[in-house]
């Protein structure tokens, strides 16, 4: 076997040496003389190989990890989460609804009708607080809270 086909077969079992070459970063020809002058075993291939055993440690565990876990607790837990969030909304809806129905708005178009509305209300029911507010010279909204 030549040289060039060892040189080969050593960059087939290195891809990553095609990534070098893709980003322009080392030409194929400056691989091959490295590889001519120092031969595959020498350090400087290590700056241009990945280091695939940590890879593989962190698969490995991974893998491991993965396999302790166990479906139906996991399962358990996700449902009770989802019961959670579900009553949390529930009363975020119940919550902004009470607090929808307490005011009201009512547009009132002549002072007379405000002073006369603002009465009525006041003798109906004392837990009403009335808020007035001016929208132009003859015109009111008062909003009544609960």
């Amino acid at each position: 076997m030549s040289k060039l086909d060892n040189f080969k077969k050593f960059v087939s079992n290195h891809p990553e040496f095609a990534d070098y070459v893709k980003k322009n970063n080392v030409s194929w020809q400056s691989f091959y003389e490295l590889y001519d002058l120092y031969g595959e075993d020498d350090e400087i291939w290590k700056k241009y190989i990945k280091d695939d055993i940590s890879d593989q440690i962190s698969i490995k565990g991974l893998l491991n990890t993965l396999k302790n876990i166990n479906i139906d607790s996991l399962e358990e837990n996700i449902n009770s989460i989802q019961k959670a969030v579900g009553l949390v909304e529930e009363l975020t809806r119940e919550t902004k609804k009470e607090e929808e129905d307490s005011n009201v708005i009512v547009e009132l178009t002549s002072v007379d009708e405000k002073e006369e509305l603002s009465e009525k209300v006041k003798e109906e029911d004392t837990n009403l607080e009335v808020n007035k507010e001016e929208v132009s010279e003859n015109e009111y909204n008062l909003v009544y809270t609960v």
